[in-house]
């Protein structure tokens, strides 16, 4: 059980961000399924700086809105059907425009349909390479060329999809269809670096002490008001539900939100603002300690990824213009991890939730999520723009300027440029 005061920091929670609740909706809070439409920056300003001009791009994103995995279908299938029946026949608490969607509720999603990209995956893939090309006309040329652009993706049809509706952004239908795309690896050191660091998979991935503080959590008191309430709310008896429970309808309100723009999921009007707070807070605490600063070697691991795209930038020809790459989650945390961004003074904790952390995978690995470095030539040398969710942030190095030196990035990534053992740290000659 947890310490009491973990209750008053859960109703003091509530009494400061209730002020913003009315500007606040669940979408905002879901996670990494959560959809892109919510955190990009959706405008087609384009980019200019004085006596700059932008020369090149290395562009690192995230797979668009996809399927659950095989075992993901099988849980709603299963157990979430299994709860629909239960809350349609209890003595509930909910209106009847939310019976009514409970009622409609069935899962249309066969095994193969598994992590495939969907409608609005592709929709955001479309929509991300158009603005991306209205912000920087002058790399991004709508006229295709296999010497000004390189694409690559990982050995995923989601990838591939991402990268295939992306091409069509840029270029449309019709020269999309002509687009090479080099054959992918299904072990990519720099795309999925992390599948090739056997030190990191045995002491963080496979660690059960990586998931400790979602534990903590989950064991919590806070945890257990939690699913009382949503068993009195739902009209099940004490101890018919799990915190598990609570997670897979928390997930499939994700998926479904960011499947639809117009559907409502019956899951989502069960799980109250101030829950969907804390249920985000168990995500934050599974990915800050799997793939973000909980250990050092999961973001050092990052330095192929981040050494590739300074060669690309710091190379003097002029081709390719634009690099563009298409992974997925634990490829960009670890990369926003490795750059030093969104760093809390504190690490995250099971019973220290701090509303105002940088570290909320709502907003920085939603789906889609993408990191774009952008080199520029001016008239002082090399700098370099860094675009995340298409929103300009500035490096933790040179707080005062969107544009960063490309020496001064070379200056504090010296060891990660120069030094970049992966072989040696990442033990990839050991079998686990």
């Amino acid at each position: 059980m947890r310490p009491h005061g973990f209750i008053i920091l859960f109703a003091l929670a509530i009494v400061v961000v209730g002020a913003e609740e009315c500007n606040d909706v669940i979408d905002n809070h879901l996670g990494t399924k959560t959809p892109y439409r919510v955190v990009g920056n959706l405008n087609h300003n384009r980019i200019e700086y004085s006596g700059c001009v932008p020369q090149k791009i290395w562009m690192l994103s995230r797979h668009g809105t996809r399927n659950p995995s095989r075992e993901y279908i099988d849980v709603m299938k299963g157990r979430l059907s299994e709860l629909k029946r239960a809350v349609l026949e209890s003595d509930n608490e909910l209106i009847n425009s939310d019976l009514q969607l409970f009622e409609k509720w069935k899962v249309n999603l066969e095994n193969d349909d598994e992590k495939l990209l969907t409608t609005e995956g592709a929709n955001e893939m479309v929509l991300l390479a158009e603005r991306m090309q209205a912000r920087f006309p002058d790399i991004l040329s709508n006229v295709y060329s296999n010497t000004s652009y390189q694409f690559k993706f990982t050995h995923t049809k989601r990838a591939k999809s991402s990268a295939h509706y992306f091409a069509i952004g840029l270029f449309g239908k019709l020269t999309a269809k002509d687009v090479w795309f080099p054959e992918p690896s299904t072990r990519d050191p720099i795309l999925r670096f992390y599948k090739l660091c056997n030190k990191w998979r045995k002491t963080v991935k496979k660690n059960p002490d990586s998931l400790a503080e979602l534990k903590k959590f989950k064991d919590s008191e806070i945890a257990g008001i939690i699913v009382a309430n949503m068993e009195k709310k739902l009209g099940l008896k004490e101890n018919a539900l799990t915190f598990d429970d609570i997670q897979y309808m928390f997930i499939t309100c994700a998926f479904e939100t960011a499947w639809s723009r117009k559907k409502k999921s019956p899951w989502c009007t069960v799980i109250d603002l101030e829950t969907s707070r804390y249920l985000e807070y168990a995500e934050d605490l599974k990915y800050y300690w799997i793939d973000g600063y909980g250990y050092n070697i999961t973001y050092r691991q990052a330095c192929p990824a981040f050494g590739d795209m300074f060669n690309h930038l710091d190379d003097p020809e002029p081709y390719p213009r634009a690099v563009l790459y298409f992974t997925h989650s634990g490829t960009l945390l670890k990369m926003i991890a490795h750059l030093g961004l969104y760093r809390d003074e504190e690490p995250l904790l099971a019973d220290n939730m701090n509303e105002n952390r940088q570290w909320k995978v709502s907003k920085i690995d939603s789906f889609g999520t993408n990191l774009a470095f952008v080199g520029f030539k001016c008239k002082t040398g090399k700098k370099v723009l860094l675009l995340h969710q298409e929103r300009i942030v500035r490096f933790p190095f040179c707080p005062d300027t969107d544009l960063c030196d490309l020496s001064r990035i070379k200056e504090v990534f010296t060891e990660s440029l120069d030094q970049c053992n992966f072989e040696d740290f990442c033990e990839t000659n050991q079998k686990y």
